[in-house]
C-alpha cells in the first residue's frame, strides 16, 4: 500500500453511525435543554384551560301525515318540506341561541383566578349566580371582582355589601345575586370574579364553539357538538337549544292552525245565519199553505234546479274564497303562516301557487333569522315572493273570468228549468224553492264543520320538529393534549440541541476535525496528540506510558514508516500561526528519538520566539544568530542538555533580520555539520502564515512536519497548506493534529466524545498509537496506571 493511501484511508461508517458519532458526546446538554423544555411545557399546560366536546344526536322529524288532514296538507300548516341544510343554519342562528342564553342566563359568566389556571365556575360549581332583571337590558360592563362572605351572608363588590338574593345594579341594568346552596363554603383561597357582556356578545362566542351535521348522506339524523371550558354548562347549552328549537317551531304552526279556525268560524256564522232564515221560510210557507208533498215532475224539475243552485253556490263560495286570497295577497306583509283556507280553493293551480307562496314567506323568516335582513339569500327570497304574488293576481283574474262564465251557463240553465217549473202550482213551485235553499245552506254548513274538527285535531297533536335521540353528553379534555405538547417539548429540545452542535462546531472557523484537514489540504495526518492536561512541556520520558507519551511514539513510527532516518535524518517543524505547539512537538519528538538510543539535536531556528530553550532550561545565548554574523563557532552554540543524548543549537540574541540570516552561505555549513555529527536533526522553524523562514531551509531538509491545532488554527490556513504542498515549498509534508481535546461537554471528570479515534466522531480516525484496550498483552491496558491522565475514562468509578 502507498504511503498516501496507507494515511488517507478511512474507515467505512454509514449516516446513521456518523451522526450518532457527531451528536453523542453532547448527549449532557441534550438532556438539559430537553429538560428545560418540558418543564416549561408543564408549566404551560397548567396554565391553559382545558376543553371538553358536549355532543348530543337529534333527529329532523317529518310533518305529520293522516287521510283526515286534507285540509292542512293544503294549507301547508304541518306537512312542509324540511330541507335538512336550512334546518342546520336555523340551529345555529344567533335569534335561537340568543333565546337559549336568555333562558340560561348565560350573560354572566363567574371565574375563580388561581395561581395557574383560570376556572370558570357554572351550575353546581359556581357560589353565585347573577341573574339579570331585564336581560335584553343588560350590557357588556366587563370584569368585576368579588368576595363571599358566607358567615354574614353578603357578597362584597368593592366596598359594597349586597345580601344573598339581593339586588344590585351595573351601569342601569338590575341584577339579582341568586347563591348556590350546595356550594362548599369551606373551601379556602378562591378569588372570584364575574364577566358581564350582552346577550347578543354570549351568543356569538357560544355559536363560534357549534357544530351541527348529518350522519349521514340523506340522512336527517343531526349531530351537534359544542366546545366548552365547562361540561356541564355545554350540556346544559344543546338541551336548551333544543328546547327552543322546538318551541319556535310549535308556536309557528299553532299560530297558523289559528289563522285557519277563525276563517273556518267566521264563515259557519254566515252559513248557520243564512241556514236558519232558509229552514223558517219553508216552515212558515208549509204552515200557511198546508203543503205536505210535491209531483214527482215537479220534484225532478227541483232536483235539477236545485243541482244548479248548488253549482251555483260553489261557484258563490269559490268567488268569496278567492276575493278573500286577494285580499291577503294584496295587504300581506313579511310575515309567514297566515295563508288563508287553501284546501277549499277548487284550483289546483292557485292552490299549488298559494302553497309556494307560504313555503317562500317561511323560507325568507328562516334567511332572516340565519343570515340577516340584507344579505343576498334575504333579497332573492323576497323577489320570489314578489314573483308568486303577481302569479296568483293573475291566475286569480283567469278564474275569476272562469267562474262568471260558468254562473252565465247555470243562470241560463235555471232560467229554462224555471220555465219548465212555471207550470207547476205557484204554491208547489215556491215550496220547491224554499226547500231547495235550505238543503244547498245545510250542505255548506256540514263541509265546514268537517274542516273545522279535523283543523282543530290537527292542532291538538302538534309536536316539535326535533327529536332527541341521545342526551347531551359530554367528553374530553379534547385541549390541551398533554403527549403532543410534550412532544412538541422534546423536538424543540432537539432542535435547540442541534442548533447548539452546530453553532459550537459547524459554524466555528477554526479546525475542530481531522476530515476538514485531509478533505482541504489532501495531505496525510500522521499522529494526533491530544491536549495534555500537564502544563510541563516535557511529555515523553523514559519508561512513561502515558497517552500523550503513546502519542509520540507512534509519531516517530510513522516518521519512520515515511523515510526518516539516519541518511535522510533533517525534519523541519512548523504551524500556520503561533501557540499551535510546533516547539512542545520539536521538544518531545526529539525526547521520543532519544529513548531509541539515537543522538538528537533540536535546531531553535525561529529566531523571533524561540521557546526551546526555555523548556530545555539552557541558556540561549550565544546562538544561531551569533554563528550566523560570525561571533560564535559551532561548537559553541550546540549545547547538552539535561536528557541523555538531546542537544539543542540555540537561537541567540533575537536578530532584527532572521530571514536575511538564514539566508547566508554559513547557514548551510551549519546544516552539514549538524547532518553529520548527528543521527537526527529536528528544526523548529517560525510560522509559515506570518513570515517565510521556514520555506528557506526547504532546501536543507528530507521532509516536514506541519502542526495543525484543534480549535486554533483557522480553517482558511487549510488552503495555504494544500498550496504549499502543491509547489513544493516544503519537503515531504506530513500534519501532526495536536491539542485535541475531548468532544462534547465533562461530567464528573469525564469527557464523552473521545479524542478523535473514530473518523466524524472525535477530532480524527487515529492511525497512531490506538490507546483502548489492548496495549501490551493485557486487556485492561495501561489505564490502570494513569487514572488521572487524558483518555482514561471513568464515569461513577465505571472503566
Amino acid at each position: 500500500m502507498a504511503e498516501e493511501d496507507f494515511f488517507n484511508e478511512k474507515p467505512k461508517t454509514n449516516l446513521f453511525q456518523q451522526i450518532i458519532k457527531r451528536y453523542l458526546p453532547f448527549w449532557p446538554i441534550y438532556v438539559l435543554v430537553t429538560c428545560i423544555s418540558l418543564i416549561t411545557t408543564f408549566v404551560y399546560l397548567r396554565s391553559q384551560t382545558k376543553m371538553y366536546v358536549a355532543v348530543a344526536t337529534v333527529l329532523l322529524k317529518e310533518a305529520n301525515k293522516s287521510a283526515d288532514s286534507k285540509v292542512l296538507e293544503a294549507l301547508n300548516i304541518t306537512s312542509e318540506k324540511k330541507v335538512i341544510e336550512n334546518e342546520l343554519l336555523v340551529l345555529k342562528s344567533s335569534a335561537l341561541m340568543q333565546d337559549v342564553v336568555r333562558d340560561l342566563g348565560l350573560y354572566t359568566s363567574v371565574f375563580n383566578r388561581g395561581k395557574v389556571q383560570t376556572e370558570e365556575l357554572y351550575g353546581s360549581n359556581a357560589p353565585v349566580k347573577f341573574e339579570a332583571l331585564y336581560p335584553d337590558s343588560a350590557l357588556a360592563y366587563g370584569i368585576i371582582e368579588f368576595e363571599m362572605d358566607w358567615q354574614n351572608m353578603v357578597l362584597k363588590v368593592g366596598k359594597e355589601n349586597i345580601r344573598f338574593g339581593g339586588i344590585f345594579t351595573l351601569q342601569g341594568a338590575p341584577y339579582r345575586v341568586l347563591v348556590n346552596p350546595t356550594y362548599n363554603t369551606t373551601a379556602k383561597g378562591k378569588d372570584f370574579y364575574a364577566n358581564f357582556t350582552t346577550i347578543p356578545a354570549a351568543a356569538g362566542a357560544i355559536l363560534g364553539s357549534l357544530s351541527a351535521s348529518t350522519m349521514s348522506f340523506q340522512s336527517t339524523v343531526i349531530d351537534v357538538r359544542l366546545t366548552t371550558p365547562v361540561r356541564e354548562r355545554g350540556e346544559a347549552v344543546l338541551n336548551k337549544l333544543f328546547e327552543v328549537y322546538n318551541s319556535e317551531g310549535i308556536i309557528d304552526k299553532s299560530e297558523n292552525a289559528k289563522k285557519t279556525l277563525a276563517f273556518i268560524d267566521e264563515r259557519l256564522r254566515n252559513i248557520i245565519s243564512q241556514l236558519d232564515s232558509a229552514e223558517d221560510k219553508v216552515q212558515n210557507y208549509r204552515s200557511a199553505n198546508r203543503i205536505i208533498d210535491i209531483s214527482s215532475q215537479a220534484s225532478n224539475y227541483s232536483a235539477a234546479v236545485a243541482a244548479l243552485e248548488t253549482q251555483k253556490a260553489q261557484i258563490d263560495l269559490q268567488m268569496d274564497l278567492i276575493g278573500s286570497v286577494q285580499s291577503y295577497v294584496y295587504r300581506k306583509g313579511g310575515n309567514a303562516g297566515t295563508v288563508p283556507a287553501i284546501g277549499m280553493v277548487a284550483d289546483p293551480l292557485l292552490s299549488g301557487l298559494l302553497g309556494d307562496l307560504y313555503t317562500a314567506e317561511t323560507e325568507l323568516k328562516q334567511a332572516q333569522a340565519v343570515a340577516g335582513p340584507q344579505t343576498e339569500q334575504v333579497q332573492l327570497a323576497k323577489a320570489r315572493i314578489a314573483q308568486l304574488k303577481q302569479s296568483v293576481n293573475e291566475n286569480i283574474s283567469n278564474i275569476k273570468g272562469s267562474y262568471e262564465v260558468e254562473r252565465r251557463n247555470i243562470a241560463g240553465k235555471l232560467a229554462e228549468n224555471n220555465n219548465y217549473l212555471s207550470q207547476v202550482p205557484a204554491q208547489e213551485r215556491r215550496l220547491m224553492e224554499l226547500s231547495r235553499q235550505q238543503t244547498i245552506k245545510n250542505n255548506i254548513y256540514t263541509f265546514l264543520l268537517q274542516k273545522r274538527e279535523e283543523t282543530a285535531l290537527s292542532s291538538a297533536s302538534t309536536s316539535g320538529d326535533l327529536k332527541v335521540l341521545e342526551n347531551a353528553r359530554s367528553f374530553g379534555p379534547i385541549s390541551p393534549i398533554p403527549k403532543n405538547f410534550y412532544l412538541v417539548g422534546l423536538l424543540i429540545g432537539l432542535i435547540v440541541f442541534v442548533a447548539y452542535v452546530l453553532l459550537k462546531e459547524q459554524l466555528n472557523n477554526k479546525v475542530l476535525f481531522r476530515e476538514q484537514i485531509e478533505e482541504k489540504t489532501e495531505l496525510p495526518v500522521i499522529a494526533e496528540i491530544v491536549q495534555s492536561k500537564n502544563k510541563s512541556p516535557i511529555a515523553i520520558q523514559e519508561a512513561d506510558r502515558s497517552v500523550i507519551a503513546e502519542q509520540f511514539r507512534a509519531l516517530r513510527t510513522s516518521l519512520a514508516f515515511r523515510g526518516y532516518n539516519e541518511l535522510e535524518n533533517v525534519l523541519l517543524i512548523t504551524s500556520s500561526i503561533t501557540k499551535e505547539g510546533k516547539s512542545f512537538i520539536a521538544t518531545n519528538l526529539a525526547l521520543s528519538l532519544t529513548l531509541t538510543d539515537k543522538k538528537v539535536v533540536l535546531v531553535e531556528l525561529d529566531l523571533r520566539k524561540p521557546k526551546l530553550s526555555k523548556y530545555l532550561q539552557v541558556n540561549r545565548d550565544p546562538g544561531m544568530s551569533s554563528f550566523l554574523v560570525g561571533k560564535a563557532a559551532l561548537e559553541e552554540i550546540v549545547k547538552p542538555t539535561a536528557y541523555k543524548n538531546l542537544f539543542i543549537a540555540t537561537a541567540g540574541p533575537i536578530p532584527p533580520n532572521p530571514s536575511e540570516l538564514i539566508s547566508q552561505d554559513n547557514f548551510g555549513e551549519m546544516m552539514t555539520y549538524l547532518k553529520k555529527n548527528f543521527d537526527y536533526v529536528i528544526i523548529d522553524s517560525a510560522p509559515v502564515g506570518p513570515v517565510a523562514d521556514a520555506l528557506l531551509v526547504n532546501k536543507y531538509i528530507d521532509q516536514s512536519i506541519y502542526v495543525v491545532r484543534h480549535d486554533t488554527t483557522p480553517l482558511n490556513f487549510l488552503n495555504l497548506m494544500k498550496n504549499l504542498n502543491r509547489e513544493g515549498k516544503l519537503k515531504r509534508m506530513g500534519i501532526v493534529f495536536n491539542g485535541i481535546k475531548p468532544r462534547g461537554v465533562s461530567l464528573f471528570g469525564y469527557g464523552f466524545g473521545g479524542y478523535g479515534n473514530g473518523y466524524g466522531y472525535g477530532y480524527g480516525y487515529g492511525y497512531g498509537y490506538s490507546y483502548g484496550y489492548g496495549y501490551g498483552t493485557k486487556l485492561k491496558g495501561y489505564f490502570d496506571a494513569e487514572k488521572n491522565l487524558p483518555g482514561f475514562k471513568s464515569l461513577f468509578g465505571k472503566k
